[in-house]
């Protein structure tokens, strides 16, 4: 019982204070307690916060917000150099990048599973926090893009893959019309672009053709050659 009305008191003596104008500095983290609990609808058990510190004139009294899953969230409070009590703030914390590296990693490890793409193929191309505790990774191999949706305990709790034609180069189309009009003797107009695809890691397959001949041409990015396979065209009469 005692102890019971020690902790009573202390709210009250703080809002006393408060309301004189100014809090003591013994009893700041009492007042911050206080103040997060009723601020952020949680109990006074879940809440752990520390002895006021000066700072740029003023106190600063630093707290966590313990949560059942393990988590913890943080806020600061802050008085001025009479005591008087100006915010509290919450305070957002980004996950370290061990972390952000786990995530990133099995979300690439469920694309491949997906995809049937090895892991080293699959980018991420964006990351981003959607709350406390999920993240939402994007990411893209040759032929799809999709968003995963993760959590710090690396549970994926949504996938969407949405298949993708990804634009290939004039260079690598013109590469492959002229290498076919060299190998076949005929004038760069006569020679077509049928089908062009993206095949990863800055690789272009281009399927051209003429009257005769059609062939398919391995290409980089820049426009080099890499492979030129061609047969001519069978005609039934």
């Amino acid at each position: 019982m005692k102890q019971f009305g020690l902790i009573s008191l202390i709210p009250i003596a703080a809002t006393l204070t408060l309301n004189a104008g100014h809090v003591p500095e013994k009893v700041m983290h009492h007042y911050c307690t206080e103040v997060a609990a009723a601020q952020y609808n949680v109990s006074l058990r879940e809440i752990d916060a520390q002895m006021p510190v000066y700072k740029k004139k003023g106190f600063v009294v630093r707290g966590k917000i313990r949560h059942h899953n393990g988590y913890n969230d943080h806020f600061v409070c802050r008085y001025d150099a009479y005591g008087k009590f100006d915010f509290i703030k919450r305070q957002t914390t980004k996950p370290h990048n061990g972390l952000k590296k786990r995530m990133k990693r099995i979300c690439k490890t469920e694309a491949s599973v997906r995809w049937h793409t090895p892991v080293q193929e699959i980018r991420i191309t964006d990351m981003r926090k959607i709350n406390r505790y999920r993240y939402r990774v994007t990411m893209e191999d040759a032929y799809n893009t999709g968003t995963c949706e993760v959590n710090r305990d690396g549970y994926v709790s949504r996938f969407q893959t949405l298949n993708k034609r990804r634009h290939v180069p004039h260079v690598v189309k013109n590469a492959c019309r002229q290498k076919a009009a060299s190998r076949w003797n005929i004038p760069l107009p006569y020679v077509e672009v049928n089908e062009a695809n993206y095949m990863g890691k800055g690789r272009y397959l281009v399927e051209v053709s003429s009257d005769d001949y059609t062939a398919q041409c391995e290409a980089r990015f820049n426009g080099i050659i890499e492979h030129f396979s061609t047969k001519r065209r069978s005609y039934r009469w």
